[in-house]
């Protein structure tokens, strides 16, 4: 019995060393590689497009010998760049950080004539300066409608995006409630709605700002001047006035980036934004990253005046702003 025993405990122990031998080894740099690919190719819009098995055993072979996330980068930048979609992007821990909230734009307006000029800029995410995005945005509408303007100019030539949210938070009362627009993905259409003020999105939290504004003169003539610059959330901001009968375009094509990501942050801090869908209007006009023409083109040269002058020689033309 002894020698049984005595036999069986050396063949675990030596069962147990090779376990132990063959045991893989931790690779971090391995693992943080796969683990964006997975992400990329999970849920980007574009993942048909490449060939994942080719594309994983090629990243793979470019990391060898790296031990750090950040030695992986390039590797997922090239897989990035075979989705072929501008707004899927890589962003290093460094730029991932967000700027303090008393240093980002807020939305102004001033008054030309009888008519209300609100600028809309970007807010790149940032929970913490949200609610003081909104309240200077809701305070600026409050401030141009006290003038009972007839019409109203959005401008949103220098928005280059971020979160939507707060931008059309800001504009609501300028909109018509109900569906402003959509997201348009792998898994069917979510619309954007706005309801009492509050603007519902997929996969955002239900309370989400208020904009609680109602216009003296409700369902103004409103004029959105846009520029190469105006891009994603900005795009976005945009669309909600599509399909509008009593809403025109003024200035330069759009950047073409309206899409929607979904943003992850890895482990080491960077953030991986993954184009998700495309946007839609309220008639179902599909947008992407084509650029966005505007109804009444301006030329690039066009100083705020002479677009300011465009803009308000149509708001003049429809009806209550009429001379």
């Amino acid at each position: 019995m002894r020698r049984v025993l005595a036999g069986f405990v050396v063949l675990v122990l030596v069962l147990g060393m090779v376990t132990a031998a063959a045991a893989p080894q931790p690779d971090p740099a391995r693992d943080y590689l796969l683990s964006a690919l997975g992400l990329l190719r999970a849920h980007s819009i574009d993942r048909d497009f490449v060939d994942w098995p080719a594309a994983e055993a090629e990243a793979l072979r470019e990391i060898a010998g790296v031990t750090a996330s950040a030695g992986t980068y390039s590797a997922i930048r090239t897989v990035i760049y075979q989705l072929g979609n501008p707004h899927t992007r890589l962003i290093d821990p460094a730029q991932a950080v967000p700027a303090p909230p008393a240093t980002i734009e807020v939305p102004s307006s001033r008054t030309h004539g009888d008519l209300a000029v609100l600028t809309v800029p970007e807010f790149h995410l940032n929970p913490a300066a949200e609610g003081r995005y909104v309240a200077a945005g809701v305070a600026a509408v409050r401030s141009a409608d006290a003038s009972r303007p007839c019409g109203w100019i959005v401008d949103l030539r220098g928005n280059d995006g971020g979160d939507m949210v707060p931008m059309l938070t800001v504009v609501a009362p300028l909109l018509d409630e109900g569906v402003l627009g959509s997201f348009k993905g792998l898994d069917g259409a979510g619309p954007w709605i706005l309801r009492a003020g509050r603007v519902l999105v997929p996969g955002r939290s239900a309370v989400d700002p208020v904009n609680p504004l109602r216009l003296a003169g409700p369902r103004p003539p409103v004029a959105v001047l846009t520029s190469a610059r105006t891009g994603s959330s900005g795009e976005a901001t945009l669309i909600a006035f599509r399909g509008l009968t009593r809403a025109s375009v003024f200035g330069q094509a759009t950047a073409g980036l309206a899409t929607g990501n979904e943003v992850d942050r890895l482990s080491d801090g960077a953030e991986l934004v993954i184009t998700t869908a495309q946007e839609m209007d309220r008639t179902g006009r599909v947008y992407g990253n084509t650029p966005i023409q505007p109804d009444h083109p301006l030329p690039a040269a066009a100083t705020t005046d002479e677009v300011i002058a465009a803009a308000s020689a149509w708001l003049h033309t429809q009806p209550g702003c009429s001379r």
